[in-house]
This record gives structure tokens, sequence and C-alpha cells, in this order.
């Protein structure tokens, strides 16, 4: 199947679900407080399944060797994207952190992890994962600085200290200290797991449906939008291809930068009481630009590549 089908199948699944959110919202189907209670659910109670699921699959096993080499290339993402976000994006707006977040951080799981298997097969696979565990470790820290009103960096940092953040601390000493969690264990953590991009949809649905549509698509998202899927992955590109970085281990990890806004963008929104329109915007204007952008990328990375 070629990446514009597999693409274009997750893209599919993901506004069927979205819709879903839509309709029962405008029905009354879901209640106007629920929004909020399901972003909760979704970030305190289901996130931290997912990162310890993440965090302890033994898919990857196979590809242990690669971890320090994957490790560089993710930083090496996290660290421009996060420059690029803070040098080149300045302007003096209330969506300024959102706009941010948006641009950094990508739809590496529900997207990612498909488009990656599909192309590469295990390698594939094992590097969308580790870019998950990454994301959820520089998300929840970055997110809970930049969108807390805190008046200092010491209780900016304690608002960061969230559910998620709680479980990568976990995970980590689980990995430190070579404790395996029996199969009995890691199933149920497993099937919780996957109710996360569901339910982020879900939100997202339902926050669309209380949104504003005429400025839902404003001129900040589709600029975001391009930020996100084309220049930061292009930049990204001539960054690893001038250090020599372009094997196909490095090529998936430049996917997975090109994959569009993540889902969890519009929820920390809502956790953090932050208008939601421009981050529901940006999401679904991205994940749609997406099928244009990724098989383009992925076919230019290829070229490349092969050189």
């Amino acid at each position: 199947m070629s990446l514009f089908f597999i693409a274009l199948r997750q893209i599919v699944i993901l506004f069927l679900i979205l819709i879903v959110g839509y309709i029962f919202r405008k029905t009354g189907m879901i209640g106007g407080g629920a929004k909020k209670e399901l972003t909760s659910i979704l970030i305190d109670v289901i996130m931290p399944f997912v990162i310890l699921n993440s965090f302890l699959s033994e898919e990857g096993s196979e590809f242990a060797a690669l971890i320090p080499k994957i490790a560089l290339l993710l930083f090496i993402v996290y660290a421009v994207s996060i420059a690029y976000a803070h040098l080149i994006i300045r302007k003096k707006s209330p969506d300024l952190p959102l706009y941010r977040l948006g641009i950094i951080f990508s739809n590496t799981g529900f997207l990612g992890i498909p488009l990656l298997k599909a192309l590469y097969g295990s390698l594939g696979e094992f590097c969308a994962i580790m870019a998950m565990i990454a994301f959820n470790m520089v998300f929840w820290c970055y997110s809970g600085m930049a969108l807390s009103e805190a008046p200092d960096l010491k209780t900016s940092i304690k608002k960061g200290i969230s559910a998620p953040f709680v479980a990568v601390v976990i995970a980590l000493l689980l990995l430190a200290f070579s404790i395996k969690l029996p199969s009995v264990v890691m199933e149920p953590i497993s099937l919780i797991a996957s109710m996360n991009s569901p339910l982020a949809m879900l939100v997202t649905g339902v926050t669309i449906a209380e949104s504003d549509l005429s400025r839902l698509f404003s001129p900040n998202v589709i600029s975001a939008s391009i930020h996100k899927n084309i220049l930061i992955p292009v930049l990204l590109t001539v960054i690893f291809f001038a250090l020599s970085f372009f094997d196909e281990t490095a090529v998936a990890i430049l996917v997975t930068a090109a994959c569009p806004t993540g889902a969890l963008v519009p929820a920390v929104a809502i956790q953090y009481n932050k208008p939601t329109e421009f981050p529901s915007g940006l999401f679904t204007f991205s994940t749609v630009l997406s099928m244009l952008s990724l098989p383009a990328f992925v076919y230019i990375l290829n070229i490349l590549a092969s050189r």
C-alpha cells in the first residue's frame, strides 16, 4: 500500500471519530461540562498508561543497540523545533504558547506508528515508539511551563509535574532497575492505552462543535500548519543531511517530525483553561495538509537517502 493511502486511511479514521464527537455534542448526547471531564480522564488517567505502555513494550528489543543513536536524533529534533518556535514565532498573541506547542509536537502515535511500520517494518515501528517516548517526556514538561500562569519558574515546574510526568519517572525507574511487569499487568495497561486516540478525537470533535467555525481556520492556523508540516521538517532534513545522519533510522525519525500536530495540543489547552479554537483548528488543518505534505516529504527523503 502506498504512503498516500496509508496516511489517508489513518486520517479518515481520525476524522470519523472526530465527527462522532461533533455529532454527540451538537445533539446534546455529550453535555456542555463533559469536555473538561473527558479531558481530565484523557490526560490524568489514560495518558499515564500510554506512557508506561510505550516505555515497557518489548516489541523493539532487537533494536536496543540503536537506542543511543535514536535518542540523539530525537534530541536534535526537539532542540531545533523548540529553538525555531521561540526564535521565529514571536507574534504577540494570546495564542502564542499554543502556536509554539502546535508546531513543536507531532502526532507520533496514532499516525506515526502505522506509517513507519508500513514504510520501514519493525525498525520503523521501533523508531515511532521511541519518538512517542520522547514526545511524552518533552511534551508534559514543556506544556506545563508554557501554559501555566505561574509567577515564577519553581511554581511552573510544580504545575508541570502532572500524572503523565509521574508516569515517565516511574517508567524510567522500572527500566533502570530492569523490572519487567508480568503480562497480566501489561495487558490491561495496553488496553487502557489504546483508548488514547479515540478519546482524544472525541474531545477534539466536541471542542469543534462548541467553536465558531468561521474563526477555526484563521490565518494563524494556516501559517502554523505550514511551519509544522513543511518548514520545520525541511530545516531538520538540511541539518541531518549536513551532519551525515541520513540512513534509514534517521529518515524514520524525520518522518515522525513531519507528522501533523498532535491531538493532545487541543486537549492540554482545555486542561489549562486556554481558548480552544486555535489549537483545534491547527490540529484539524495540519492533519488535512499532511495528506499532501507527508507523501511528498517521504518521497524527497527517499531520493536523498538513495544518493
